[in-house]
């Protein structure tokens, strides 16, 4: 094969199942994207698509180049890592996920860090729901999720990057305001929750554990991003707000919002690195690793500052 482009669009091909997603994706046209495939087909002298089908499939050829085309990919960035200075031979633009928890505690020093080792990357970043970054990530929309989950897919890489607490949260004039004797259940019932997206799997954790231990079928869940516009809710006394401190650290410690005392065994929120192999797999596990030490030495200083990790 001429080159590494004709290879790098056979991958995306077999990996998006079509030529019209992998021109799309590689930002060129469809006829461009055959005529590369057939030169590739031409050359090995082998079919590696079948055709016959609405959503083409490999052949068997075709499996054993996707599989090879991998490994080249993951040792050309090696190469490229090993020979350049801090990285400063890689190019191109990384699409990064992150949970918006994620934006106000330790993703500024990773971004920092990526800046200083691959100086020729752009960033690409999406602040959005682990729901809406995990489809992302599936269609090849995103190289990198910093996310509340892992990937459920059978070829995902996912480690576990830390945990914060979740909490209820409320302005001093609200709770001053509350009846001495105000239980979960009366709150829960009385004020709205204002909080992450319903489809957050925070807030659904905190539905179901609101279902099961208080029986609240029906829970008055305001569902809001930012965060900065539930802290806003919140301050004015609009209702519960619900959501990690250690997001909201000046916020609390100015005493404009305060832990709201509860019962209820609320999860911590757990944060992911999560991705999917592919041609730039050796860079998403360096900023993989760039994350989880991002995160530690934010757990770190949380502890020096609190006295305790959370």
């Amino acid at each position: 094969m001429r080159d590494m482009r004709t290879l790098e669009t056979f991958y995306w091909v077999a990996t998006l199942g079509g030529f019209r997603a992998a021109a799309q994706h590689l930002n060129t046209t469809q006829p461009a994207i055959s005529a590369r495939i057939a030169q590739l087909e031409e050359e090995l002298g082998v079919r590696l698509f079948d055709r016959q089908t609405k959503r083409i499939t490999l052949t068997n050829r075709g499996a054993v180049l996707l599989s090879y085309s991998e490994k080249i990919f993951q040792i050309r960035t090696e190469m490229l890592q090993a020979v350049s200075d801090n990285g400063a031979l890689l190019r191109g633009t990384f699409r990064l996920g992150v949970s918006e928890t994620l934006v106000h505690t330790w993703l500024s020093p990773l971004l920092e860090r990526i800046r200083a080792l691959y100086p020729q990357i752009s960033l690409d970043i999406s602040v959005d729901t682990t729901v809406e970054i995990h489809k992302q990530l599936l269609s090849l929309d995103l190289d990198l999720g910093l996310v509340a989950a892992p990937l459920d897919h059978p070829d995902a890489r996912s480690l576990k990057l830390c945990a914060y607490p979740f909490r209820l949260l409320v302005s001093p004039a609200f709770r001053a305001a509350l009846p001495a004797n105000a239980t979960d259940r009366m709150l829960l019932t009385r004020y709205p929750i204002i909080t992450y997206p319903k489809s957050a799997l925070s807030t659904k954790n905190l539905i179901a554990v609101s279902q099961e231990r208080l029986g609240l079928a029906n829970l008055r869940i305001w569902g809001i991003s930012p965060i900065t516009t539930i802290i806003d809710m919140a301050r004015t006394g609009l209702g519960i707000a619900a959501l990690s401190p250690v997001s909201i650290p000046k916020i609390l410690a100015a005493g404009e919002l305060e832990t709201l005392p509860s019962r209820l065994p609320l999860e911590d929120l757990s944060f992911y690195s999560t991705y999917l192999p592919g041609p730039n797999a050796f860079l998403k596990e360096a900023i993989r690793d760039l994350a989880l030490e991002a995160a530690e030495a934010f757990s770190a200083t949380t502890a020096r500052t609190t006295g305790h990790p959370d």
